[in-house]
């Protein structure tokens, strides 16, 4: 048998990552860090269903961030297949621009980066190929 007689610490931190952490009053408590992996399309949806009065074009990449995350946090993913997605919009096309201020480095030449771009232009094409 292996026994230990030796008390545990109880303060050292969990190795495991959102694992219950101790804190000074004894209660555990679960840390999950809202870092979504969220493609281009899936944020700007985010950004749509935010509400109507707020201006997109004017927030700055911090004010973006914390925007996506208090609508993740009010709503979940759920939000997700809720929000419309018309790139024909003006206001898509200035959450589209808003995600580009924020996010700009991770999605620089990632194909969601490049598909989101692409949206304005396809629209084109398919537009194009419908008139006779």
């Amino acid at each position: 048998m292996d026994e230990t007689t030796d008390d545990r610490s109880t303060t050292r931190t969990p190795s495991r990552r959102g694992a219950a952490t101790p804190s000074r009053d004894g209660v555990h408590r679960l840390s999950v860090p809202l870092h979504p992996r969220l493609s281009a399309t899936e944020l700007i949806r985010v950004l749509l269903a935010v509400p109507g009065e707020t201006d997109l074009s004017a927030l700055d990449p911090v004010q973006v961030r914390s925007l996506v995350a208090d609508v993740l946090t009010q709503h979940g993913y759920a939000v997700l297949d809720r929000s419309p997605y018309y790139p024909e919009l003006e206001r898509h096309q200035d959450a589209r621009r808003a995600v580009r201020r924020a996010y700009g480095s991770r999605f620089l030449d990632a194909p969601d980066e490049q598909a989101v771009l692409a949206d304005p232009l396809l629209e084109v094409l398919a537009a194009g190929s419908r008139t006779p």
